[in-house]
Formats: C-alpha cells, sequence, structure tokens
C-alpha cells in the first residue's frame, strides 16, 4: 500500500473511534430523545381499510380473519414464539429454559409503578426524565415487556450501555437475534389489522379499541424503556429501519380505524420516528463491497420515517437519498435474471419484500412530498456513503396517472425475482435451502404461510413457505391478488381492485449452457479415471420423467433447475456471495435438491442457528452435510474464517446444463472436480470425479437434523 493512502486510512479511523467517543459522552451527557418532530405527515396510506374492503378480503380469504386474531391474541398476552423460542410470555424476571443446556439466571423483576419510578434504576440519567413522562402515557393494567432479554437463554442486555459499547456474539448460547426479532416490532400490524376487523364485526372477542390500546401500550413501553441509543435494540441499525418500517405502517393503520389516538401519543411518536430515522442516517451499514441486506433494510427505515414525517429539509434528503440508494441497491443486489447476490434462496425473500413494500411506499406518495426527487441531494452524514445524486426524474406509474420516482426496469427486476423464487419452490410448496436461512421478514400481514402452517413457527412452511412475496409482487405490479395479504399490499400501493387476474405463466426461455460436444467429451472422462477417483449416484423412478421435462438456469446466483411432473432437481453452481464475502453462504457447489416421485431423496438441511453455537453454525454450512462431491474430509472452504466468513471458498463454474443435464466443476479442494448429473426417462445418474487421480468420496450427507427455520431442527438434534 502506498504511504499517502495507508496515512488516509489511518486519519480515517481516528476520526471514526474520536467521533464515536465524543457521540457516547454527548449521549451520556445529554438526552437523546428526539424532540420537535412536528406533525406527523397528513396521509391516507390505510384509508382503503373500510367495512366493504375488510368483507372481500375475508371472502377472498375467509381464513385470514381467524389467523390475525390468533396473532393478535398472542400479542396481547405478549406471548411470543420466535426463532425456536417456543411460546413465551416474555416479561420482566421470567426464568428461560436455556439453550443447548446453557442458561441464565433470571434478573429480579423491577417494581412497576405508573409513576414510571421504576424507571430510575433501568434508564440513564440523561433520559429518565423523559422516560417516566412517556410510561406515564400508558393506560392501566399493562405489564411491560423486557425488551432486553434473550428469552432463550435467559441472557440480559441493559438499558443503560450505549449502543456502541454494545457486546455480542462472544457467549456461548446467548443469541442476540432473539431480542432483536421482538424488537422489529413485526407482531404489532396483526393488532391494527385486527382492530379493523372487530370494527367491520368480522371479529366478535375484542372491540377495536382494544386492539389500538394494545399496540399504543406497547409502542409505548418501547420507547420509554429503549431511550434512543441505548440498549440491545439499537445496536443494529437493520433492525432499527425494520422496527420504525413496522412501527410506522402500524401507526397508520391505527389511524384509519378512527380512533382517537391522542395528541401525546401522535408527538411521542413521532419524536421516536425522527430519532429512528437520525440513527440509521448515523450508522448505515454500508461498504463500497459488502453490503447486502443490512443496507437495505437501512434504506427502507429512511423512506418510511421520512414519508411519515412533515416536510422539512432532514426529511426531503432521507427521502431522496433513500430513493436513489434503493434504486441503485437494486441493481446492486439483484441480478438480471432476478437471483439475490447473497447466495441465499431464503435471504432473497427478505431484501424482496423490503423491495417491494419500498416501491409500493414510493408508487402511492402525497403529491406534496415529490418535491423531495426535484433537488440535487449531498449526503453528508458522517457515516458512509458519500453521495451526491442529481434530481431524480419521475415515472408514470403503470395503470394510473400517477407519478413516482421507480423507473419501468425496476419493475421488470422485481418480476423476475418473484420468478426466481417460483423456479425455487419445490412441488410440495416449500422453498429449496441453498445459503442461509435466518427467517427474516420485513413487513408481514399475516400471509398464506401462517394459514398453512397453522399458526405453528415450528412448521416448515413458516419459513420455507416464499409464495407470499410471489403473489405480493404480482399483486403490486397489477396482475391481480391472491391473497389478503397480497390484495393490502396492492391497496397500499394504489391499486384498486382484489380481482385475481394472474397472467398466464410464460413458456421458459431457452436455458442451455454450453454444446453437446462439451457434454460428450466429459462423459466420456468420467470413464476413463480410476476407480478411486470418481463415484457414482443412481437415483431410480419409474418411467416418465422427461415428460414434459423443463429447465430454468440462474447464472446469478448459479442455480439450475429441471422439473417435470415427476421431478424435481436443483442444483447449486455459482458464486459465494456478496462478491466473494460470502455471509451467507454454505459449502453446496454443486449440491442437489432432489424430489421425484412426490419423495425428498436429497435435501439441503438448512442452517438451524448463528452465533450462539459457532460449531453447530459450521457443521449445518459444512460440504459434509449437503449432496455435493466430496474428498475425504476436507471441507472446500475455511469455516474458521468466521461464521459470516466464506472468503476464498470454490466458485462453482457451470460448463453444460441442456436436456441431456448438468456439468459443472470447482477447485475448492485445490484441484478439479467434476459434477455430471445425467436426466433419464427412468433415474438421474450422478457422477463425481477429478481427472487428476485424487481420491472422491461418497456424497450422500452425513444425518443431521433437518432445519426448517432459525432455531428450529427435527428430531433429537442442537436446540
Amino acid at each position: 500500500m502506498k504511504l499517502w493512502a495507508l496515512q488516509e486510512r489511518i486519519a480515517a479511523r481516528a476520526g471514526r473511534v474520536l467521533r464515536r467517543s465524543l457521540d457516547q459522552m454527548r449521549a451520556l451527557s445529554t438526552p437523546t430523545y428526539a424532540a420537535t418532530a412536528g406533525a406527523q405527515s397528513q396521509n391516507e396510506r390505510f384509508g382503503f381499510l373500510d367495512h366493504d374492503f375488510m368483507v372481500r378480503l375475508a371472502a377472498l380469504s375467509p381464513w385470514h380473519p381467524g389467523v390475525i386474531s390468533r396473532l393478535a391474541d398472542d400479542a396481547i398476552g405478549h406471548r411470543f414464539d420466535l426463532l425456536g423460542s417456543g411460546p413465551v410470555v416474555v416479561a420482566h424476571g421470567i426464568k428461560c429454559a436455556g439453550l443447548a443446556g446453557i442458561s441464565f439466571d433470571p434478573v429480579m423483576a423491577p417494581d412497576v409503578d405508573a409513576d414510571g419510578r421504576w424507571l430510575d434504576k433501568l434508564v440513564n440519567r440523561s433520559n429518565v426524565a423523559e422516560s417516566r413522562r412517556i410510561w406515564r402515557c400508558i393506560e392501566g393494567g399493562y405489564t411491560p415487556i423486557d425488551w432486553q432479554l434473550d428469552f432463550k437463554s435467559g441472557y440480559r442486555w441493559s438499558e443503560k450501555t450505549w449502543y456502541g459499547r454494545i457486546r455480542f456474539g462472544h457467549l456461548r448460547g446467548v443469541d442476540v437475534k432473539v431480542p432483536w426479532e421482538l424488537a422489529r416490532m413485526q407482531h404489532l400490524p396483526a393488532l391494527a389489522l385486527a382492530a379493523h376487523y372487530a370494527r367491520a364485526g368480522l371479529l366478535a372477542e375484542r372491540t377495536s379499541y382494544d386492539y389500538v390500546r394494545e399496540a399504543k401500550n406497547q409502542m409505548l413501553d418501547f420507547i420509554a424503556t429503549n431511550p434512543p441509543g441505548f440498549g440491545v435494540n439499537w445496536a443494529c441499525a437493520m433492525d432499527v429501519g425494520i422496527r420504525v418500517a413496522n412501527m410506522v405502517v402500524t401507526f397508520d393503520m391505527m389511524a384509519a380505524t378512527g380512533v382517537d389516538l391522542g395528541e401525546d401519543f401522535q408527538s411521542i411518536f413521532s419524536n421516536s420516528v425522527l430519532a429512528h430515522g437520525r440513527h440509521i442516517a448515523r450508522n448505515m451499514e454500508w461498504s463500497p463491497i459488502f453490503r447486502g441486506n443490512h443496507y437495505l433494510a437501512n434504506i427502507a427505515g429512511l423512506l418510511f420515517a421520512a414519508v411519515h414525517l412533515s416536510r422539512s429539509r432532514e426529511t426531503e434528503i432521507w427521502l431522496s437519498f433513500g430513493t436513489a440508494e434503493l434504486i441503485t441497491e437494486l441493481e446492486y443486489q439483484f441480478h438480471p435474471d432476478g437471483s439475490t447476490f447473497e447466495a441465499s434462496v431464503c435471504y432473497h425473500r427478505l431484501s424482496s419484500e423490503i423491495v417491494l413494500w419500498s416501491f409500493a411506499l414510493l408508487d402511492n406518495l402525497p403529491v406534496e412530498k415529490h418535491a423531495s426527487f426535484a433537488q440535487a441531494i449531498d449526503w453528508s452524514e458522517p457515516t458512509p456513503p458519500r453521495r451526491k445524486s442529481g434530481p431524480l426524474a419521475l415515472h408514470t406509474v403503470p395503470g394510473t396517472s400517477r407519478l413516482g420516482p421507480i423507473p419501468p426496469w425496476c419493475r421488470e427486476r422485481l418480476h423476475k425475482m418473484a420468478g426466481f423464487t417460483k423456479a425455487l419452490t419445490r412441488p410440495d410448496g416449500l422453498i429449496v435451502q441453498f445459503g442461509d436461512n435466518d427467517s427474516g421478514r420485513f413487513l408481514n400481514f399475516g400471509a398464506s404461510e401462517v394459514h398453512a402452517a397453522r399458526g405453528n413457527p415450528g412448521h416448515p412452511a413458516w419459513s420455507l413457505d416464499h409464495r407470499s412475496v410471489v403473489s405480493g409482487i404480482d399483486a403490486f405490479l397489477g396482475y391481480g391478488c391472491e391473497d389478503a395479504a397480497s390484495a393490502i399490499i396492492a391497496a397500499f400501493a394504489g391499486r384498486g381492485s382484489l380481482a385475481n387476474t394472474r397472467p398466464t405463466a410464460a413458456k421458459c426461455p431457452d436455458a442451455s449452457v454450453g454444446n453437446i460436444d462439451i457434454w460428450n467429451e466429459l462423459l466420456a472422462l468420467s470413464d476413463t479415471v480410476e476407480q478411486v477417483s470418481a463415484w457414482r449416484t443412481d437415483f431410480c423412478s419409474r418411467p416418465g420423467i422427461l415428460d414434459k421435462l423443463e429447465r430454468q438456469k440462474f447464472n446469478g446466483m448459479g442455480c439450475f433447475v429441471f422439473r417435470s411432473p415427476t421431478l424435481y432437481l436443483a442444483i447449486r453452481c455459482g458464486e459465494i456471495g456478496i462478491h466473494g464475502l460470502g455471509a451467507h453462504a454454505h459449502c453446496d457447489q454443486l449440491a442437489i435438491e432432489l424430489l421425484m416421485d412426490g419423495k425428498s431423496l436429497a435435501r439441503d438441511p438448512g442452517s438451524y442457528i448463528y452465533t450462539p453455537l459457532p460449531e453447530v453454525r459450521n457443521r449445518y454450512r459444512s460440504v459434509m452435510v449437503h449432496h455435493a462431491p466430496r474428498h475425504l474430509h476436507h471441507e472446500p472452504a475455511d469455516l474458521l474464517l468466521g461464521v459470516f466468513d466464506l472468503r476464498e471458498s470454490a466458485v462453482g463454474e457451470c460448463l453444460f446444463f441442456g436436456d441431456e443435464g448438468f456439468v459443472g466443476r470447482h477447485r475448492g479442494y485445490g484441484f478439479d472436480v467434476y459434477r455430471i448429473v445425467r436426466v433419464c426417462n427412468d433415474r438421474v445418474s450422478i457422477v463425481d470425479f477429478s481427472p487428476d487421480g485424487h481420491h472422491i468420496s461418497d456424497p450422500q450427507p452425513d444425518k443431521i437434523d433437518f432445519s426448517s427455520g432459525y432455531g428450529f431442527a427435527d428430531g433429537t438434534g442442537p436446540r
């Protein structure tokens, strides 16, 4: 590195350390609650939730009111089943079950009082006065939630710790994702939607006001006990972004019920939205290369905050900058074929949902918000990215007379993102789990997977049925609404009809790679290698595999699919993900997922868990549990680099993809290893081989409990 470049990096690092120290001193000495946010922007974003619309929703999906009622009842009871926790009533002082035999003793519950004196010992001194004031706005009889608790292990963070000093990932058995998941507030929209069903007379158990009151109380509880910048729930800007989006949507839906939310609550809420936006703006999870779904969530949080708040120079910058960055990241994080660049099919859903809801928000903006796009923006926050963007062009929103900032090519890319999900969906409706699965979502309005899973997060459909993102994208693009959740997205985006007018599926384009000469040459080569350097596997079926056989390829991520009435075969062969970081990739190059005659014969085992059990995390990432070429007991990547690091691992290369089958190779073991997948009328034949004489082992995966979602494992395996 040149001396001037090194000096520049040292100076930048010193600047960051100094800024961080100053930020901490300021936060400890002055209140961090935002003040004078002003009234929220007047909107009727959910004004469509009238009596007739709710009746039509229930007719479109008769199961939907029941699903929403159960979700809302769980929220009212503070009963949460997240990331494999099992149903837990989350409160201060509870005893937690533990993870893998690791549990922490409960912290003594505070003596809660209506005046908020109990907060004196929890909240830092500079914020306690405002915290107590906010707490006093909660209506009587409410029991606070312990937002700082990992309610699997029992470990608890402190509300007094500045977010920059929060530690996580260093204690075995402790999972920071648990409080983060709860504090995303993704349970709140169900409360607001239940209020509308109750108002329409479709739920008789509670009144509309009962649901609104609980949602208000929970938001006030969180705001009072989580001062901006303090505690575990401000440590990750991604979760801040998802939280503020869910809070804004819930507030808008509550406002549409006609229930008086009260001036005090509205002021506190708007100040909290402002604090969320400012926190995100100062902590963008941007990197010149290694940025991904976290940064997408940052952008979305800024957008929802900006649209909620009244116009100011600050919110106009957020809206214009966020829109420009959203369009940039769509191109950066999704390949032209619609596949994700993170090498994870499940993270594809999360990122697709973030883009979908952000587009829906921007398609139906109040006209006065368009002024934000008419000016050049200089993003001057002290943290990257450094951006200057000119005025954004406005385009006609399809099917309307409105204008919006989303270019037509973005809608085409979104359509292809849905196509990727459809292609990677097995005949049983469940997704192929190439790469990580943390069960992450953005906004959830009781979509069809909740109904399919019968309300049980441990059911495979809860995390692996991704059809809701497809129906949501179809509804947004004007193709009609398949269920209640997609109808809400369509109406939120300004589409008026609930009609189901899904287009006829287009014929698959040619998906060939290579030519028949390459196929024949490699088949012949596989027959010449030494016996120890090849392993052959046959999966037999009744004749008919080739009937109506279709193929799809996604060169971006590297997924190749064969499908017929009796066959589903997906092959992973391509990039490592996130431009080589591989944060959410597994050692699954040339791995297959195979169903024949409705039976799973080779299946990706999932992810199970991340930082609490690093050795278990690595086991689920290992080639040993995937049906992929193996060389003795070696890994094609260094799993010890870090739980979110697979740099310099194998990149897969597809050499042939045609009606005859597939050929791919990688060099993860230090030499060329090939996999030939031959699709015959009564079998799928696989040969793994090394033309250089290296030992090739049985690819049959080691036994491990199947994990359908984060924190879940079948059987008696690690829990």
